[in-house]
């Protein structure tokens, strides 16, 4: 399976397909024309199925426009291009990114797709213009599932657009026992172990962020956990199972700091982790206000990773690499450092992160 976080990567190819757009558009014509919107051809700028290695191509011709991609609209009379919607939801579009041949635009993810009128709506100087072009859900998103589950268990997969949903668990595919597009049900397999989950819809396929049997919080703690708790618990609050607002699933640690930096530490059973497996360790924070944690692996303060924050949700991946190259996995601290006299902090999707 391919490295599903290599957004570098998927990043140039779409300026590479962006570049096949400005080479293929740019003519002597002005870009001033004002005459009829004509339409030639629709491409997607990249096309890429993350559970194939080496498939992934750009400035692909389309005769489907799925929510949430970029796209490339060829044809003529686009310069003095005012909006362009699909099935009456506007998108947003870049005036570098239009010529008089053509237009790159980002089709918005919240754009109608159920019972519409399968509609691209083009409005420049010159008029209104309508074309049919069938337009379908954007990629699976899955917001909670049960990282850890055991094989045999029926889990609750939640999430949006689960149209025609298959569930995948590394190369094993399963069908759901029952779904709806936002929650799908399916029994677990066997052989899970350091494998990812996958939703595959109508449109493609989305892989979750986190590996399968990685999670050491999760909802709750995880049997990977041994021990957890405050440095100074009379001055905190501790909250493991808040439910107002979680990054992944349904609950997440509310931390309250007191004044004077204190600490969280997680105890980790060393035997349940493999570390030729993992290289890492994956965190979501956000603040009351936004902070900082220093991130100490098992007690070495001399190898510390600094973790700034705001009060949106922030992933970060603590690099086994930069703190020691432990071989072994005992415990992990989070220190508050914003240096205020405390923070409330949200804590969610404590795990491993496989090499």
């Amino acid at each position: 399976m391919k490295n599903i976080k290599n957004k570098m990567v998927l990043k140039l190819c779409f300026l590479a397909s962006i570049s096949i757009f400005l080479l293929s558009s740019c003519s002597d014509d002005s870009d001033s024309s004002s005459g009829k919107v004509e339409v030639s051809g629709i491409s997607r700028s990249v096309v890429d199925d993350p559970l194939v290695d080496g498939d992934r191509q750009v400035d692909v011709p389309t005769e489907i426009i799925n929510a949430g991609n970029y796209y490339i609209i060829r044809g003529s009379g686009f310069a003095s291009l005012k909006s362009i919607s699909f099935n009456g939801l506007e998108s947003y579009f870049n005036p570098t990114m239009v010529t008089d041949n053509a237009i790159v635009v980002l089709v918005d993810q919240k754009t109608p797709y159920y019972n519409e009128m399968d509609e691209m709506k083009i409005v420049t100087n010159s008029g209104t213009y309508t074309f049919t072009i069938a337009v379908r859900p954007p990629n699976p998103n899955i917001t909670g599932f049960p990282i850890n589950p055991n094989p045999g268990d029926i889990i609750t997969i939640t999430g949006e657009y689960f149209l025609r949903p298959v569930v995948n668990f590394g190369d094993i595919a399963v069908q759901p026992i029952s779904s709806t597009l936002t929650e799908i049900k399916v029994k677990v397999p066997n052989n899970i172990q350091y494998k990812s989950l996958s939703v595959t819809n109508v449109s493609g396929t989305t892989v979750a962020g986190q590996s399968l049997g990685s999670a050491i919080y999760d909802d709750a703690y995880t049997n990977l956990m041994s021990y957890n708790g405050l440095w100074r618990p009379a001055t905190n609050h501790y909250d493991i199972a808040y439910d107002k607002d979680a990054k992944q699933g349904v609950k997440c640690i509310n931390w309250t700091s007191g004044p004077d930096w204190d600490g969280l530490y997680i105890g980790i059973d060393k035997s349940k982790v493999d570390m030729s497996k993992y290289k890492g360790i994956r965190i979501s924070i956000k603040g009351q206000k936004a902070g900082s944690v220093n991130a100490i692996i098992n007690g070495n303060w001399g190898a510390t990773a600094s973790l700034k924050f705001g009060t949106s949700w922030t992933y970060f991946e603590i690099l086994f690499a930069g703190v020691g190259s432990p071989t072994e996995l005992t415990e992990v601290t989070f220190q508050e450092t914003g240096g205020f006299g405390g923070n409330n902090l949200f804590i969610d999707d404590i795990g491993l992160v496989l090499k």
